[in-house]
């Protein structure tokens, strides 16, 4: 745990950084010579020499072939081995998976997360889409290859027309002659723009859901609900909400890690971690950890690490002490949970 969160929180971004001054640096250089210096070069084949560590490093962290992987290892075996082009702006995508958490970036990664997890929804309307596009190139075809035989002579040809009518862009290079083509190029027209919306609609459906989880605006009602605060006043739950700050983590990212210092304690809004203990325990909604450390002024003495996609609220030390001394009941319950427990 303590190699992930090294890498994690010093090594990712450095690597991050590094790729992302690669891609300049690719976008510079070709057909150019506006940066053809020898420290340039240099920078490349060092730049590479680093991703072999850095991909090294991820094998052995991930224990898995993942897409991402994969595409570095492209990208290495092209540039040592094959040389036909430059491929490191694939690794565009491994920048935005080295800043995933950060605010600038977030949407960005929403997005290509939307779009993974609605892969079939979309699969399927794209089929419609070429279903679509295959009945009306060839009743256009049949309608127009008489009189206009360059453009119509056959089914594939006709897709061209078939595809600009669809997506409603009509260059105008090619147009019906006949009365019941230019008929059914309109209405293909208004089925195109139905059909495509529909992507569209799933798209933004999810984006909005995905968005919503990630609002970090932590409401009154969501604070009253937790167990832990119930029993607070109105103005301490009010207070309580101008000190607590929400962070929505993946699944496998750890959280704590054994011996660090204790600065904060975690409320679990949704989701569930994992506490690595020689009985390992498993923490879900309402559920908070790390409080152990704050009220003994001890080290943490047990990695915690998200098992599924998690929202939590952190609790500041110096916040938690300061709601502590004005409300007992706070400090009765966290003492007596701390002590039930070995992490």
């Amino acid at each position: 745990m303590n190699n992930i969160h090294f890498f994690d929180k010093y090594l990712r971004p450095f690597f991050g950084s590094l790729i992302v001054l690669n891609l300049i640096h690719q976008v510079f250089s070709s057909g150019t010579s506006i940066i053809d210096f020898t420290l340039f070069e240099n920078f490349y084949k060092i730049s590479m020499i680093l991703f072999i560590v850095e991909l090294c490093l991820r094998f052995y962290l991930e224990r898995k072939l993942t897409f991402l992987s994969t595409l570095d290892a492209i990208v290495l075996i092209n540039y040592y081995f094959v040389g036909i082009l430059d491929f490191r702006m694939l690794r565009l995508f491994r920048a935005y998976s080295s800043f995933s958490n950060h605010e600038i970036l977030l949407p960005s990664n929403i997005l290509i997360k939307t779009v993974y997890r609605q892969r079939y929804a979309l699969l399927g309307s794209q089929i419609m889409v070429v279903s679509v596009l295959l009945v009306f190139s060839t009743l256009i075809h049949f309608l127009e290859k008489d009189l206009y035989p360059e453009a119509f002579g056959s089914i594939l040809s006709s897709m061209w027309f078939g595809i600009t009518t669809l997506t409603t862009v009509g260059y105008g290079d090619i147009t019906p002659v006949t009365s019941l083509g230019k008929l059914l190029a309109s209405l293909t027209m208004f089925l195109g723009i139905g059909i495509f919306a529909l992507p569209v609609a799933i798209l933004a459906s999810t984006y909005y859901e995905e968005i919503q989880k990630r609002n970090f605006l932590i409401s009154l009602e969501t604070i009253s609900n937790i167990p832990l605060f119930e029993k607070l006043p109105l103005g301490a739950i009010g207070k309580i909400n101008s000190k607590l700050h929400a962070a929505l983590l993946p699944a496998g990212k750890t959280i704590i890690t054994k011996g660090d210092d204790a600065d904060a304690m975690y409320i679990i809004e949704f989701g569930s971690v994992k506490v690595e203990l020689s009985d390992p325990i498993t923490l879900g909604p309402g559920d908070y950890f790390g409080e152990r450390g704050l009220l003994k002024n001890e080290v943490r003495n047990a990695s915690i690490t998200s098992v599924q996609e998690v929202k939590l609220l952190k609790l500041k030390k110096e916040d938690l002490l300061e709601l502590m001394s004005e409300h007992a009941h706070l400090f009765e319950e966290l003492s007596a949970v701390s002590e039930t427990r070995s992490g």
